[in-house]
């Protein structure tokens, strides 16, 4: 079916993919960029600061969650091909692994690392899951910029008739 009413489900499926996509990067940069170094900088201690940025990273960790997902509906639903499917899903799962596994482990020793029962191996598991945590969310952030390029390259490649 083509005509006006196909035109406006596309067009309308488009922006939902641009205003996903962008909420996507721009919740992570704000967050990597301005969030997370101000609390560090800015709070008197680490443990306060992991305290306030903690609830914000699951919020982005659901927000990436969703928004993966629906990402990788969108892309199939636009018939924009394998890689843009599978990528979106992937920034996904790993944002719900982090959430589901490594957010706890960390909340559960952080009382313990930063208490008076602190200890040299809880300190460096901590910091272990700490690192892994950071590594998932800008592998997250990178793939989520791919996806923008990739994204763009299809919408040019469709208005050029490269694609059908």
């Amino acid at each position: 079916m083509s005509g006006p009413r196909s035109s406006l489900r596309e067009i309308s499926l488009r922006i939902g993919l641009w205003l996903l996509l962008g909420g996507w990067i721009g919740s992570w940069a704000s967050f990597g960029l301005l969030v997370a170094p101000t609390a560090f900088r800015g709070l008197p201690s680490t443990e306060l600061a992991g305290r306030v940025v903690g609830p914000v990273v699951s919020a982005l960790h659901g927000y990436g969650a969703v928004a993966g997902v629906l990402l990788a509906l969108l892309a199939w639903i636009l018939r924009r091909g394998a890689l843009l499917i599978v990528l979106p899903l992937a920034a996904a799962a790993l944002c719900a692994y982090s959430e589901l596994s490594i957010t706890p482990q960390i909340a559960a020793i952080r009382p313990l690392v930063f208490g008076p029962e602190g200890n040299p191996e809880l300190a460096a598991r901590f910091h272990l899951l700490h690192r892994v945590s950071v590594a998932i969310f800008v592998c997250v952030g990178l793939t989520a910029v791919g996806l923008l390029a990739a994204h763009v390259r299809a919408d040019l490649a469709r208005s050029e008739g490269d694609l059908p």
